[in-house]
């Protein structure tokens, strides 16, 4: 009896550790292709958060305590979405590969992985990068690393082509796995007239060191499965006159779970001995966006040049719920904002101003509502004059208005659209008015008060300005 209990024993424990185990596991069809897309939370140049490098079993990285939110978005292309094949083979060539080296990489190229960051290489600035990624039966591989580089104020769009294959993953990634690659590479920038090349030689070597959960101020992921990778970089930096070597460990680590296409998680540094920097570490963030409940105001709908022969109106968001403002003010230029701006005009007219409020830091990315407002800018100064309505013959009576009033236009002044306003510039009321006396009527009561009509020609509206005041008495 005690042998068939001690073996019971020994077959549940090897069957739940064998669970146990079997679930920190991920597949090559975990892994994303062209189409996916996640948004991601950056915290840069923080303190490493308490046991963020752990290694080992059923492991907790708490990262709940640091509230920073900063996001941005990460997704996968095809590579022809990334650079077009002229453009690739063109570079390919530059770096000393034959033709048929850079078919072979770019027929294998499945995919390219946008990343918003940007990195410095011989004193240039390499913004949004791509990693031009393939997979095989059993790996992930990184054939090319495209970029944008500023020379002399043109972007410049470049690809650094390895050698061999960079093994990102290895499939299925299990905890113990480990793999290694070797990659080497060479940049001469001659062909541009740049005096400098670059020469580097690297080494990954990786390792599934850990699994367990993830916790950060939004989301817990109870399942991932941790790689550590260090690339040891030994390059060399030359110009005509120096030559100068590199050398720099960086290490790497994703963390990885069944239920996404991209690492939920991904913290980057350098190892300095037996010191690690981690200075960068980010994770998707999964926060569904709000229904827009934001709205565009004006204090009036009309305003006036002064004597610089400008304005300046102010523009208020009420019930602000997006994070990023796009202004389009009517008068060719644009502006982006957190929230309510102001604008100065130059130049009379009617302008029609649109905005765009989008909510950058949540699902769906990108999810935006739009805007219109409309207004008149009255140039009493230089650009329209803007003449007393009687000195070309219009009139208006009787004046005090009571409940209606008259309007008579010379057949000379022809077709005339106007525009009533209270003393604020709200325009309470407009219309067409033909040669000849026309009697207008309200709909509903002017209160007591002084009240300004506009005239504008009705077939060449901002030519010709007219204005007549008058008062209501009830």
């Amino acid at each position: 009896m005690r042998s068939i209990k001690f073996h019971l024993f020994t077959i549940v424990f090897v069957f739940c550790s064998s669970f146990l185990t079997a679930q920190q596991e991920y597949k090559l069809s975990d892994y994303g292709g062209p189409g996916t897309l996640y948004l991601y939370n950056r915290l840069t140049n923080v303190v490493p958060f308490q046991g963020l490098t752990t290694a080992g079993a059923n492991v907790t990285w708490d990262l709940r305590s640091d509230l920073t939110l900063t996001t941005h978005p990460t997704r996968i292309i095809t590579a022809s979405q990334g650079i077009d094949a002229l453009s690739f083979f063109t570079i390919c060539a530059l770096g000393g590969n034959s033709t048929s080296e850079c078919f072979s990489i770019w027929t294998s190229t499945e995919q390219a992985l946008l990343l918003q960051d940007s990195i410095e290489l011989f004193g240039f600035v390499l913004k949004d990068l791509q990693r031009y990624q393939n997979m095989t039966s059993n790996r992930l591989l990184e054939n090319f690393f495209g970029f944008t580089v500023n020379f002399g104020g043109l972007p410049t769009q470049g690809v650094i082509v390895y050698n061999s294959p960079d093994t990102i993953l290895e499939f299925p990634v299990q905890y113990n796995d480990s793999w290694s690659s070797n990659v080497d590479w060479f940049i001469d920038l001659n062909a541009i007239g740049q005096n400098i090349r670059y020469n580097s030689e690297q080494r990954r070597v990786s390792r599934v060191d850990a699994w367990g959960t993830v916790m950060t101020p939004y989301d817990t992921f109870t399942n991932v499965i941790r790689v550590r990778s260090e690339v040891m970089h030994s390059d060399t930096f030359f110009t005509d006159s120096l030559d100068i070597p590199i050398n720099v460990t960086e290490v790497e680590y994703m963390w990885l779970d069944t239920n996404y296409k991209l690492p939920i998680m991904i913290a980057r540094g350098i190892v300095t001995g037996t010191l690690e920097t981690i200075n960068v570490v980010e994770y998707i963030y999964e926060k569904t966006c709000l229904a827009p409940t934001w709205d565009l105001e004006l204090a009036q709908n009309v305003f006036y040049l002064d004597q610089s022969g400008a304005v300046t109106i102010d523009f208020q968001i009420t019930n602000p719920n997006a994070d990023e403002y796009t202004w389009d003010f009517g008068d060719g230029l644009f502006e982006v904002s957190e929230g309510s701006i102001s604008h100065t005009y130059y130049a009379g007219g009617t302008y029609a101003v649109g905005v765009t409020g989008c909510m950058t830091n949540c699902l769906p990315l990108n999810s935006c509502t739009s805007d219109i407002i409309d207004f008149v800018i009255i140039d009493t100064v230089s650009a329209v004059e803007v003449i007393p309505a009687d000195k070309i013959g219009i009139k208006l009576f009787p004046n005090p208005v009571k409940e209606s009033m008259s309007v008579y236009i010379p057949d000379h002044v022809g077709p005339q659209h106007y525009q009533i306003f209270d003393l604020t510039g709200r325009v309470l009321t407009s219309g067409i008015l033909n040669p000849g006396t026309t009697y207008i009527k309200n709909d509903v009561p002017l209160p007591n008060g002084i009240y300004s009509i506009l005239f504008e020609n009705a077939g060449f509206l901002g030519t010709q300005m007219s204005v007549l005041r008058f008062s209501v008495l009830n």
